[in-house]
């Protein structure tokens, strides 16, 4: 089977106490962001309808999930290029977050190829993991995001079962809260993230400056991740950091991060 080679990006596109931060000045800002990257699959999350119609406008190709559970127009969403996808299934698991709408989305693509035989698909998911300040963590002192992140390992080993295909390519990305637990408990399970599977660095993903003064001032930390299964082989990764967009703004509290991927190499990594 040949490799595809494909583009995803995950997008945390912030809002603040549900609107957009930072409005409408990042419209043109997240527009030119992107039209320039164009990724075949964009993993969204803290969506606005405002958002939704600049995503539309930059990636008029691009289908997602339409379904009537309010999460998928307030939180998270899965956008494909429909010139390169077919989607087979979609559907919600519920982690364990705190926030009553977030869940792990997810969407079952196959591959459109003119090659006769060939079925390549991709499992694409994404979740928001609870901020580390939330009450019930405080209140506890037990760490949301350990439980959330063991539970996508649980959802996505019954996708693979669930589809039968012993050659299903995984992608889990998102906003993550956190750069160490759930990054591990992922790999232990055979999930690695992109940068690490290609020998890079982890950069800092949040705060992007400027946004707002309470971000600004917080340390930078690596919380938004991609991460893969042995059937897709990241070959180039990087976090989009200080876009040179118009009017100075950034695109959005959270960098983007963006990855090229070879699905059906079955690689070994």
């Amino acid at each position: 089977m040949n490799a595809h080679r494909i583009s995803v990006m995950t997008f945390n596109m912030w809002k603040v106490d549900g609107y957009p931060g930072n409005w409408p000045d990042r419209r043109l800002p997240m527009l030119e962001c992107l039209t320039t990257f164009t990724p075949d699959i964009l993993c969204v999350q803290e969506l606005h309808s405002l958002f939704h119609e600049i995503i539309l406008e930059a990636l008029p190709t691009h289908l997602y999930v339409k379904d009537d559970f309010a999460g998928w127009q307030t939180e998270g969403n899965i956008y494909w290029n429909s010139n390169l996808f077919q989607m087979i299934e979609y559907g919600i698991v519920d982690i364990g977050m705190m926030e009553p709408l977030r869940r792990l989305f997810w969407v079952l693509l196959k591959i459109k190829t003119s090659e006769s035989g060939t079925s390549q698909q991709i499992l694409v998911s994404t979740a928001h993991y609870t901020w580390e300040g939330h009450s019930q963590e405080c209140t506890t002192e037990v760490n949301l995001r350990k439980q959330q992140a063991q539970r996508t390992v649980a959802a996505l080993q019954d996708f693979q079962l669930k589809f039968n295909d012993p050659y299903l390519a995984v992608l889990f990305m998102g906003d993550l809260n956190e750069n160490f637990h759930p990054r591990r408990i992922l790999r232990q399970a055979g999930f690695n993230d992109c940068f690490n599977a290609i020998r890079l660095p982890a950069l800092p993903t949040h705060p992007q400056r400027p946004s707002t003064s309470c971000e600004d001032v917080l340390c930078d930390s690596t919380l938004d991740w991609i991460m893969q299964n042995k059937y897709a082989r990241p070959i180039l990764a990087n976090v989009l950091r200080n876009l040179l967009c118009t009017g100075g703004y950034s695109v959005s509290d959270h960098c983007p991060v963006m990855c090229i991927y070879e699905i059906g190499c079955r690689s070994s990594s």
